[in-house]
């Protein structure tokens, strides 16, 4: 005879099969999720093979861009950059003027940004380009050095004016190689305003000033950190008008040398693209024309007849004026008319260089007859 089972143990034997079913199922269900979210998270990206890696130095940026530069120097295709800002043209190229272009690829699952150059030339050119640079530069700090004496103003002067006397401003839609940059200033002698604006900075840390690149939309100039006055905004591009007399000379201009933020921001060109410079504005006396004692008291016409006289006699080409009062400035053309037949300068002809925003004037004398003007 059959033993029969209680129909009791019959039920708890089922529960705790039911059980041990479903906790497999569920230890099963819960490795097989955890694999496939692992599987979900991508493997971190690594720099790839042959590639030099930077890590950006967040506290001083100027340790990483020498040995970025030290890599562009050997003209590197690659290099990887490990956290640090979006570097532009700005942060890269014044310097490295061997740099024709580059782009940046960004990844999702990396910590880095990978930097590809393209460049001009090949490493033994670029060799020769970069001691022709250093030529360039030293004939100008050389100089500087035989006449300075000891004053900032007066050096930066003399490299403003050299750019001037030495590079022809081009248009932007020129293909000529390097007129946006330094070695088309220095060494080619034709250049945008970023090529004179680089080799201003370029050749003033040579020297020793600390110089800044201030960019808007459109174009760019020059702040002289060091200058204690307010007046310390400098435009070299603006200041050369391409222009020289019968003999060729250039006529060097100096209206955007040392201006204040506020008079260099009068003009729409020089909007800056970031508006973090609260320079001061109120110091003055390190403007040209005040230095020069170039600037013309209101009602004044003795002080304009001395000023004339006095840069006449020096055998300027340029003479240059400005005014404390709209109302002299707009009399100026007939007072030079004026002082210029009583000095006995016989030319019909001179230039008119005037900014009202500025209430400068300047007289070329000696023009070319081809393009002599009333």
């Amino acid at each position: 005879m059959k033993k029969q089972i209680p129909g009791g143990i019959v039920f708890v034997v089922l529960l705790i099969a039911a059980a041990a079913i479903l906790t497999t199922g569920y230890l099963l269900i819960s490795d097989a999720y955890e694999t496939a979210n692992q599987k979900a998270v991508p493997e971190k990206m690594q720099v790839p093979e042959g590639v030099t890696c930077i890590q950006w130095n967040e506290t001083d940026g100027d340790i990483s861009m020498q040995k970025l530069s030290a890599c562009l120097s050997e003209l590197e295709p690659s290099v990887a950059v490990i956290k640090e800002k979006d570097l532009q043209w700005k942060d890269i190229c014044p310097d490295n003027f061997w740099v024709e272009s580059f782009s940046v690829t960004s990844y999702d699952n990396a910590d880095f940004k990978l930097y590809n150059f393209k460049y001009y030339d090949d490493a033994d050119q670029n060799k020769k380009m970069t001691a022709a640079v250093e030529a360039e530069v030293r004939k100008i700090t050389d100089a500087v050095k035989a006449q300075s004496k000891g004053d900032e103003w007066d050096d930066i002067l003399f490299v403003h004016d050299e750019l001037i006397r030495n590079t022809e401003f081009v248009e932007q839609e020129t293909n000529a190689d390097h007129t946006h940059d330094l070695y088309g200033a220095l060494v080619n002698h034709k250049a945008v305003c970023q090529g004179y604006t680089y080799a201003f900075s370029y050749i003033l840390r040579k020297l020793g000033y600390k110089c800044t690149d201030i960019y808007s939309k459109e174009h760019i100039w020059s702040k002289i950190e060091s200058l204690k006055t307010g007046e310390k905004y400098i435009d070299v591009t603006w200041d050369d008008y391409n222009n020289c007399d019968r003999n060729g000379q250039p006529y060097i201009h100096h209206d955007f040398f040392c201006l204040t933020k506020k008079e260099m921001e009068s003009f729409d060109e020089h909007k800056p693209e970031d508006d973090g410079d609260n320079e001061f504005n109120g110091a003055v006396g390190d403007n040209y024309y005040r230095k020069k004692n170039y600037y013309i008291p209101k009602n004044d016409e003795m002080a304009f007849r001395a000023c004339a006289l006095e840069q006449f006699e020096q055998g300027k080409n340029l003479l240059e004026f400005r005014f404390e009062s709209r109302e002299d400035f707009d009399r100026a053309g007939d007072w030079t008319m004026a002082i210029l037949k009583e000095l006995g300068y016989t030319e019909k002809h001179y230039y008119v260089y005037s900014k009202p925003e500025l209430l400068t004037y300047s007289a070329g004398l000696y023009t070319p007859p081809e393009k002599a003007a009333e």
